[in-house]
């Protein structure tokens, strides 16, 4: 069975976002905070439109497995 081009970019998008999370979460271990400052709007703009996309893309592969799965 061959992975589909769906499925190797959303498991490559899970394996960033939870590498990107992991890396905060073990600066709160380390150093007991975390503090993040983006100065630039259009960067923090263009960061957060690409994580919106990419929730978008992660909903809509859920949505097809889940129409997959009842029919």
């Amino acid at each position: 069975m061959r992975a589909t081009i769906k499925e190797v970019i959303t498991s490559g998008l899970v394996i960033a976002l939870s590498a990107a999370l992991l890396w905060h979460f073990s600066n709160i271990w380390r150093e007991g905070q975390h503090l993040i400052l983006e100065p630039n709007r259009v960067i923090l703009s263009l960061e957060t439109g690409g994580l919106v996309v990419i929730f978008g893309f992660g909903v809509a592969i859920f949505v097809a497995a889940l129409k997959q799965k009842n029919t």
